[in-house]
């Protein structure tokens, strides 16, 4: 199964998706902000997938995925949100962002995505 680094400033939501990704047999680490993501991919070997909240305190998602792929990381990305894609859309031009899922989360959706990116 896949190594998923999840980021989500609640405590609640990043809780509930690692014990259903973990139920899934997923690996899962975890960060409560865009900087933590940056922090963590920068100090190991990427994860598989990369699974961010759009909005977080101190660095978001979509900004830790901007400096993340300015490095060269191309892990594939999920982008979490509250919000449509067309909602923000502006906020992620051109960057690679392989799904855009809106909460609440169906898991089912995401679980096929996450085997799609890493052909599980």
């Amino acid at each position: 199964m896949a190594r998923i680094l999840l980021a989500d400033d609640s405590e609640t939501i990043l809780l509930l998706l690692r014990t259903r990704l973990e139920m899934e047999g997923h690996e899962v680490e975890t960060a409560v902000d865009g900087q933590e993501v940056v922090d963590k991919v920068s100090a190991a070997a990427p994860p598989d997938v990369l699974l961010l909240d759009a909005m977080m305190p101190r660095k978001s998602g979509i900004d830790a995925l901007r400096e993340l792929r300015a490095t060269g990381i191309d892990t594939p990305a999920l982008i979490v949100s509250a919000h449509t894609e067309g909602d923000n859309g502006a906020d992620h031009a051109g960057l690679a962002i392989d799904a855009y899922i809106t909460k609440p989360i169906d898991f089912d959706q995401l679980f096929a995505k996450i085997a799609e990116l890493t052909e599980n």
